[in-house]
C-alpha cells in the first residue's frame, strides 16, 4: 500500500502537534538571518563541543506581530541579537506545514543565555591574549609629549563621532590638530572586518599620526559585543601606534579596552583625555620656562653680589696700593737727596783716587822722575828694533828735548 507525499506529511503533522503540543525551549546557533517585510527567518545550527561541525540544523520563524512584542517585552534592538553566529535560548512551538515542512514557531527569546555565552567567550579571548602576552603590549608604547595628528576609526553615522570632533577642534586652549578620518562599522557583524582592515592601513601609515582613537556612541552590552573579537584584539594590540577608545559605556570593558593603551568611557572623554595630556606638556613648558626664568634671576642677584663684593675688594685694594704707593714715593722723595748726595760723595772720592793714579801714571810724571820718550818721524819707538844705526830720533825730557843720532844698537 503506497501514500502520497502530502499524506506523510499531514501523518508528521499530527504526530508533532499530539506529542509537542507545548512551545520548548531550544539552544542553537543562528547560521543566517532574513528579514522579509518585517518578518525574521533564522537558519539554525548546533555544532560539536569541541569544533565546528554541525550535527543538528532547522529554520525557525518570527512573526513580524511577536517580532515586536519582543523587542518591547526586552527592551533592547533585536536586530542587534538576531546575528550570524550568536547562539541563543529561543521559545519554540515546532509545526510541521504539508509543504513547507518543519519550523520553530519562536515566541520568546531569553537574552540572558545569549549575554552569558559572550561572556565566556570573551573571557576565553582574554586568556588568549594574556598567554600571548598582548594585554599591555600597546599599553608600554610611549605617548609622545604632543598629541596632534589623530587619526579617528569610527562611523560618520556613530553618536558620537561629531562631539568628539567639536570638542576637540574648539577647544578653549586653541589647539590645533590634524585629524584623518576612516570609515568602518561600530555596530554588527561587518565591524571587526571593517575595523582590522582599516587598523592594517594605519599600521602602514604609522610615521603619518601620534595616536588612533577608536570611538562610537553609547549603547548597551550586546551593542558592543563585535568590540570582543579575538583578531580585531591582536591587531590593536599590535599596531605600532597608542591605541584610545572611547567606546560609549560606563561599567563594561571590551576586549578593544582591554588591548588598547588607554580606554576612556565616551568619545567626548577621548577628546578630553588628549587636550589634558597636550596642557601638561604645555604647563610642564611654561613651569620649566618659569624655573629657568627663576635659576637666572638667581645667578644673576648671586653674580651681582659678587660683582659688588669684588668691586668694593678692588677699590679697596686700589687704595690700599695707593696709599702704599705714596708712602714710597714719600719714602723715595726723601731719600733720594740723601741717596744722591751719599753716591755722589762716594764717586767725586773714587774720581779723585783715580786722578791720582792717572797722574802717577801720567808721561809727565815718569820723565819728572827722570824717564824720557823717544820718537821717530813723530811716533814713539818702544823697541830698539824699530831703530837703525845713523838714524836720528828725538828725544823728549821732562824740561825741553833735544835730537840724536843712532850710533849703536842694544838688542
Amino acid at each position: 500500500m503506497s501514500h502520497s507525499l502530502f499524506e506523510v506529511h499531514e501523518f508528521i503533522r499530527r504526530v508533532i502537534a499530539l506529542n509537542l503540543p507545548e512551545a520548548l525551549w531550544v539552544r542553537c546557533e543562528l547560521a543566517d538571518v532574513k528579514d522579509s517585510r518585517g518578518h525574521f527567518y533564522l537558519d539554525l545550527v548546533q555544532k560539536k563541543e569541541d569544533g565546528d561541525e554541525i550535527i543538528a540544523q532547522g529554520q525557525a520563524v518570527i512573526w513580524q506581530k511577536n517580532y515586536r512584542a519582543l523587542q518591547k517585552k526586552l527592551g533592547l534592538d533585536m536586530a542587534l541579537l538576531l546575528q550570524p553566529g550568536m547562539e541563543i535560548l529561543l521559545l519554540a512551538k515546532p509545526e510541521f506545514h504539508e509543504r513547507y515542512g518543519l519550523k520553530l514557531m519562536v515566541e520568546d527569546i531569553d537574552p540572558t543565555y545569549t549575554m552569558g555565552k559572550l561572556e565566556l567567550k570573551r573571557r576565553e579571548i582574554i586568556r588568549q591574549l594574556q598567554a600571548q602576552n598582548l594585554l599591555e603590549k600597546n599599553r608600554r608604547l610611549p605617548l609622545p609629549p604632543v598629541v596632534q595628528r589623530v587619526a579617528v576609526l569610527s562611523s560618520e553615522r556613530a553618536a558620537g563621532f561629531q562631539d568628539f570632533l567639536k570638542h576637540l577642534t574648539e577647544n578653549s586652549f586653541g589647539y590645533q590638530f590634524q585629524i584623518e578620518f576612516f570609515q568602518a562599522a561600530v555596530q554588527g557583524i561587518q565591524v571587526e572586518k571593517e575595523m582590522a582592515d582599516q587598523l592594517q592601513k594605519l599600521a602602514r601609515r604609522a610615521a603619518d599620526f601620534d595616536a588612533v582613537a577608536i570611538i562610537r556612541g553609547g549603547g548597551a552590552r550586546l551593542d558592543l559585543a563585535a568590540f570582543d573579537s579575538l583578531e580585531l584584539g591582536k591587531t590593536v594590540a599590535n599596531l605600532p601606534l597608542p591605541v584610545l577608545t572611547g567606546i560609549g559605556h560606563d561599567v563594561d570593558e571590551t576586549v578593544l579596552d582591554l588591548v588598547a593603551h588607554t580606554s576612556l568611557k565616551t568619545p567626548t572623554a577621548v577628546a578630553d583625555f588628549i587636550l589634558h595630556h597636550n596642557f601638561a606638556f604645555e604647563s610642564g613648558v611654561v613651569n620649566l620656562g618659569q624655573v629657568v626664568k627663576n635659576i637666572g634671576q638667581q645667578a644673576l642677584k648671586e653674580k651681582d653680589g659678587q660683582l659688588r663684593h669684588l668691586s668694593q675688594l678692588l677699590d679697596f685694594q686700589l687704595k690700599n696700593n695707593f696709599r702704599q704707593q705714596k708712602l714710597m714715593l714719600d719714602f723715595i722723595e726723601k731719600e733720594i737727596p740723601v741717596q744722591l748726595a751719599s753716591h755722589f760723595s762716594k764717586q767725586k772720592i773714587q774720581l779723585e783716587s783715580l786722578e791720582k793714579i792717572v797722574r802717577l801714571l801720567s808721561p809727565e810724571t815718569a820723565m819728572r822722575r827722570g824717564f824720557s820718550i823717544v820718537l821717530k818721524n813723530g811716533k814713539q819707538v818702544t823697541d830698539a828694533s824699530e831703530l837703525a844705526v845713523g838714524e836720528e830720533v828725538e828725544v823728549r825730557l821732562h824740561r825741553g828735548a833735544f835730537i840724536g843720532t843712532v850710533k849703536i844698537l842694544q838688542k
